[in-house]
């Protein structure tokens, strides 16, 4: 009787040690630290962009970078700060090779209003398989080209 107890017990263990599924599209984010965290975007506050994309108003739907960069624990804000804090900079990859740059400044609300968004939803539809399931949206810039479709990873570095 004693062996079944055990097997029992251990059974009910391995079925509460299995790991979460994530809801929803997540993005890796490598810290400063190389400590790679997997961070899902369900649960943070979401934001509505409009952008021009094809010469047509389009509406974006999803996080600001700046947030998911803070759930990796990424030193924003206050805690940005020293000598070379503004050497820092994340480089995100798309599926597909991809590669653009932003600066930590760029990104952080005690710096500038402007949007970095990581989309998830066009004009209130989940974004297709060819872009999503996560593009990056800057709005703000005159050109596209680091609006990135398909986001697989952000990583934090600094300049040397």
């Amino acid at each position: 009787m004693g062996k079944l107890v055990n097997v029992t017990i251990v059974s009910a263990l391995l079925l509460c040690a299995r790991p979460a599924i994530a809801q929803g599209p997540t993005v890796e984010v490598i810290g400063l630290n190389g400590k790679a965290v997997k961070v899902s975007i369900d649960g943070m506050t979401r934001h509505l962009v409009t952008a021009t994309q094809g010469g047509a108003k389009v509406e974006f739907e999803g996080v600001m970078m700046r947030d998911v960069l803070a759930k990796a624990d990424t030193p924003l804000g206050e805690r940005l700060h020293g000598p070379d804090a503004l050497t820092t900079f994340v480089l995100a990859t798309a599926r597909d090779g991809y590669r653009a740059v932003f600066a930590i400044a760029e990104l952080d609300a005690s710096f500038t209003d402007g949007v970095v968004m990581i989309a998830d939803r066009r004009d209130g539809k989940r974004l297709d398989e060819k872009t999503g399931p996560l593009q990056i949206v800057t709005p703000d810039e005159k050109r596209a080209g680091r609006w990135m479709r398909q986001l697989m990873k952000l990583e934090v570095r600094q300049a040397k």
